[in-house]
């Protein structure tokens, strides 16, 4: 077994990192500058402004900034009806930058990321605010659909009760956030998208997923249209209750 990029032999004791048909040994692993996007190690890696390195197997097969991208979500539109969501019929998308779309939902002190993995820990890939659907420049289709699933949700919700978008932290908000994401989480699902599923499960931190595990506890036990009425009941009463404080105060 040769290295793709020493052209070295592996020692067969050795671990080394597998993927898209080549194999890097450890050292070179840990040493190589590697791409922001999938981690791998690539030989003709180019520094994207704003992004990072990206390699040549990613380079070509991620959306580019500027990409049509409704075409990709709209045969989705039914799938969020059936969760009682709805999409406007012509989104905005906007692309940005990872530290600017990363400040727009954060204030913390993070850590500086390196890969995409690192960003998803603590912030989604696309965000709606105001009226638009910001979009990290250079991600998978994947990844972008399921992120605009949970961010389509994301916008009927806050348009319907006039909020800019659902980062509160009433109990409304991180209610009606965390049932936006595992309508996303579901449709990760659906696709066979088990890496974007495994991320949503665990990412991002800092409160973004609202309450995430109720929703995915209740459709242990649950079909989705007894999931869907008892979300719309609770999201009222919780609107009367806790958006009517916030205006009050």
């Amino acid at each position: 077994m040769i290295c793709y990029l020493c052209r070295s032999a592996i020692p067969e004791d050795q671990p080394f990192y597998n993927d898209y048909g080549h194999q890097v040994c450890k050292p070179c692993f840990e040493e190589a500058p590697r791409c922001f996007v999938c981690r791998f190690p690539g030989k003709q890696n180019e520094q994207v402004e704003g992004l990072g390195l990206e390699c040549e197997f990613c380079r070509g097969n991620l959306i580019a900034e500027g990409a049509q991208v409704l075409p990709m979500i709209e045969p989705l539109f039914p799938f969020l009806s059936g969760y009682g969501l709805s999409a406007p019929q012509a989104p905005s998308f906007e692309w940005i930058n990872r530290q600017e779309l990363r400040d727009m939902q954060s204030d913390a002190d993070l850590p500086q990321e390196e890969f995409i993995d690192d960003f998803l820990r603590y912030c989604y890939p696309v965000y709606y605010k105001g009226g638009v659907h910001y979009c990290l420049r250079r991600m998978s289709k994947p990844t972008f659909i399921v992120y605009a699933i949970v961010q389509l949700g994301v916008a009927d919700i806050a348009a319907r009760f006039g909020q800019e978008n659902l980062a509160g932290k009433s109990p409304f908000h991180t209610f009606a956030r965390g049932f936006c994401h595992w309508v996303g989480y579901e449709a990760a699902k659906r696709l066979d998208y088990d890496l974007e599923s495994r991320q949503m499960r665990k990412w991002p931190e800092l409160g973004a997923q609202g309450e995430f595990e109720r929703w995915e506890s209740m459709a242990r036990f649950s079909k989705t249209p007894k999931i869907v009425g008892f979300f719309n009941a609770n999201l009222q009463a919780m609107a009367r209750k806790h958006l009517a404080a916030a205006s009050s105060g």
